[in-house]
């Protein structure tokens, strides 16, 4: 079953399903981000781990090219 949709993607505008969707770290915008590989969902964003804490966050596109871009561990500041 398809969960309702909560809002618009806030990098991509479209709409998303409440099962794919994350918040980024950084400017707290919701973005889709699917937990599942086998479904056609796109990726607005990744998500990361932080070494002082070896917790998992999360990051929107936008903010990843803006805080430099392929590096796959981003330190909040």
């Amino acid at each position: 079953m398809v969960e309702a949709t909560v809002e618009a993607c806030g990098v991509c505008g479209d709409s998303m399903e409440t099962d794919y969707v994350a918040n980024c770290a950084f400017c707290g915008r919701n973005f889709h981000l699917t937990w599942d590989t086998r479904k056609p969902i796109k990726d607005c964003g990744r998500f990361d781990l932080d070494e002082e804490s070896l917790g998992l966050f999360f990051t929107c596109n936008p903010c990843l090219q803006t805080l430099g871009g392929p590096q796959r561990t981003l330190t909040r500041g």
